[in-house]
């Protein structure tokens, strides 16, 4: 199934998404009303009646062969047939329960809604079990489970890509401001002498030697550090803001944009708009209203190719932006 790893769930680190994965199987294989996972004996597929069988009725030396299929109780395809199996589906109702797994609230109504309307396309293969029950793929519960953790898990696990973990980039800025701090304590206690010096370097205790540099360049490194730690898709963002302060959007143009945004937010008064934000229940009640079937993972990337935040919303900035590169104004 790797050529199915989208909404972001790819670019996790490996131990975020085994946990990912292992909370889905394990909400799934724990669930005790599915009988495909008793033990199967004789004594399940005898007739009622006494436990000696019948005599076979005189006169027939070949036994009719049964018609194919129908004695064994066929079972849920996304289920497996034994615990060796992985499961390809989930049943709506088992959710908070793989939630639970993963230590993320089991009754969040934004997230719940995601998964209903992952779900609403899935009531044909409703089980015997869960009748009126919808299952959720386990791409769309991979694609959630990305934006949910992809702030907080990946940040702390060492498996990440050194170039684009946010903890190396944290840990570059917090370098970085230790040491403009070092220089400037530094140079404040020897700024008598830089007042009356015009070389370059001073001589310290120690024997160190410190050369001096321009003011702004621990800031400029620091900025650059954390660019770099935030992976190509901050560079990307910081370009096209860069490409939109230059253009600029005209009064009309951002009036248009914040019509649209507010369309959103249908009971949020105008003054709150800039402060809101977009999030993955927002995008499925408004898809709701126009009737078009959206699924988790396409909620989930519209959100993140454009969002400038870690949690993937969009705020009115980042609406703009979006406006801007599909040529809607």
């Amino acid at each position: 199934m790797s050529n199915e790893d989208d909404g972001g769930y790819s670019d996790l680190a490996p131990s975020v998404r085994r946990k990912i994965d292992e909370a889905f199987d394990s909400a799934v294989l724990s669930s005790t009303p599915y009988s495909v996972f008793q033990p199967r004996t004789a004594s399940n597929h005898l007739p009622p009646g006494g436990f000696l069988p019948d005599d076979p009725s005189p006169g027939r030396f070949v036994r009719d062969s049964p018609p194919p299929g129908g004695f064994l109780p066929e079972t849920p395809q996304h289920l497996g047939t034994d615990r060796g199996e992985v499961p390809t589906d989930i049943p709506l109702s088992l959710i908070p329960v793989a939630l639970q797994l993963l230590n993320l609230q089991p009754d969040d109504d934004d997230v719940l809604s995601v998964f209903h309307n992952a779900a609403s396309g899935w009531n044909r293969h409703s089980t015997s079990e869960y009748p009126q029950d919808g299952l959720v793929s386990r791409r769309d519960w991979r694609a959630v489970c990305a934006a949910l953790l992809d702030p907080g898990l990946a940040r702390d696990d060492p498996d990440m890509d050194d170039a684009s973990s946010p903890s190396d980039a944290l840990t570059a800025d917090v370098d970085e401001a230790s040491d403009s701090g070092q220089d400037y304590r530094e140079s404040d206690s020897n700024m008598d002498d830089d007042q009356n010096s015009d070389d370059d370097s001073d001589y310290h205790e120690g024997g160190f030697i410190q050369s001096k540099r321009p003011a702004g360049e621990a800031t400029s490194k620091t900025v650059s550090k954390t660019s770099r730690g935030r992976g190509r898709k901050a560079s990307t963002i910081s370009s096209e803001n860069g490409s939109e302060a230059e253009t600029g959007l005209s009064g009309q143009q951002k009036k248009e944009c914040r019509a649209a945004f507010a369309l959103f937010f249908p009971d949020a008064p105008d003054e709150t708009l800039d402060k809101a934000r977009i999030r993955i229940k927002d995008v499925t009640r408004a898809a709701a209203l126009i009737k078009e079937k959206l699924s988790a993972e396409e909620i989930v990337d519209m959100l993140e190719a454009f969002s400038s935040s870690p949690d993937k919303s969009v705020g009115l900035e980042d609406f703009e932006r979006m406006m801007v590169a599909t040529k809607m104004v």
